[in-house]
């Protein structure tokens, strides 16, 4: 009987690339397929069609990219590490700004028309997500948190009469739990990785 020989870390390092830079593409892909099309079909240049346009790309688009870059900045040390640092700050800074743009539009919104604030589920869920995003440069964890709490905003708010599309709304709700199990599956992976190719094992725990 043959004794079967061992993996090596060095030998399994490109399988694990090819699946972390797999997982990379799909989640970029899906992301801007939701966001944009939610964005594009949503907006009617009347104010409220501003919300859900910036919030879109705050959340979806800026703060996703932003958690993959924390991701993949575990794994590198030195100046390109510094720089990719760099790069998901800026990724999280948008992420804040159209956010609070597509809050100021909704307050604004509901001023005009004379509306309660923070009635709904999906207001609150809103503010605590804002008050969050905010609070992110405070607690790394928080970026996270934040990222999650706004798909389930997210997910809560895309069924309302107001941006109801049917068929392409249940595909906007898909798409977004398909994001979030991607990068989810991305910072396991990651994680595994580290693990067994002897490298950091925090980025998931430590992501931004």
């Amino acid at each position: 009987m043959y004794a079967s020989t061992p993996v090596t870390p060095t030998a399994s390092r490109p399988l694990q690339q090819r699946i972390i830079g797999r997982l990379t593409l799909a989640l970029h892909c899906t992301v801007a397929c939701v966001a944009l099309s939610i964005a594009f079909v949503l907006f009617d240049n009347t104010l409220f069609a501003w919300h859900p346009a910036f919030m879109s790309i705050g959340y979806i688009v800026f703060m996703t990219e932003g958690l993959i870059a924390a991701i993949h900045f575990r794994q590198i040390d030195g100046p390109e590490r510094v720089k990719a640092i760099w790069s998901h700050a800026l990724l999280q800074l948008r992420a804040v700004i159209c956010v609070i743009i597509g809050f100021g539009v909704i307050y604004r919104r509901k001023i005009i028309l004379g509306k309660p604030h923070f009635v709904s589920l999906h207001a609150k869920f809103g503010l605590a997500t804002l008050i969050l995003s905010i609070l992110m440069p405070l607690w790394g964890l928080l970026g996270l948190l934040t990222w999650l709490l706004a798909l389930v905003t997210i997910e809560l708010a895309l069924p309302h009469p107001a941006v109801n599309k049917g068929w392409l709304t249940l595909a906007w709700q898909i798409g977004v739990g398909l994001i979030a199990v991607l990068l989810g599956l991305l910072s396991f992976k990651t994680v595994v990785g580290a693990k067994q190719l002897g490298g950091p094992e925090d980025a998931l725990c430590k992501t931004v």
